[in-house]
């Protein structure tokens, strides 16, 4: 088998992979094998076929790691921010502070925020943010 032929599978075997991982960085690894494979197939030997596959390979990781890291703001969590607001209904309480509740169909840690006054009759409450796996409710 030509060598062309073994990069070109190997970049389509990634580009397969790609689609159940979903991070691009497969892709960008599968450009690199694809453009050493046209090299292959224009008669460059194999150190010129590996120096544009290794080349390609990690600026286009690169690439896609830089902008991934402008892109995104790890202080901000947007899988939390429609949770906020949303009620809880009280399944039992631990202490004064401290409850179980449910919601979203599972039963969560919470606690009320430092200005709620505990109501062991009030059943419904507001989760006003979610700290680590605890929600704080008021």
């Amino acid at each position: 088998m030509e060598a062309y032929w073994i990069w070109w599978l190997a970049a389509l075997v990634l580009v397969i992979a790609e689609m159940s991982s979903g991070t691009f960085y497969l892709i960008a690894v599968a450009f690199g094998l694809a453009a050493a494979g046209v090299i292959a197939y224009l008669g460059i030997g194999w150190s010129g076929q590996a120096t544009v596959a290794a080349v390609l390979c990690s600026a286009s990781v690169a690439g896609i790691y830089r902008w991934k890291k402008q892109h995104t703001c790890p202080h901000e969590n947007v899988n939390f921010a429609n949770d906020i607001g949303q009620t809880v209904r009280i399944v039992s309480w631990s202490d004064e502070r401290h409850a179980r509740v449910g919601y979203r169909g599972a039963e969560w840690d919470a606690e009320l925020s430092g200005k709620a006054v505990a109501d062991a009759t009030r059943q419904t409450w507001c989760i006003k943010e979610i700290v680590g796996s605890r929600l704080i409710i008021e």
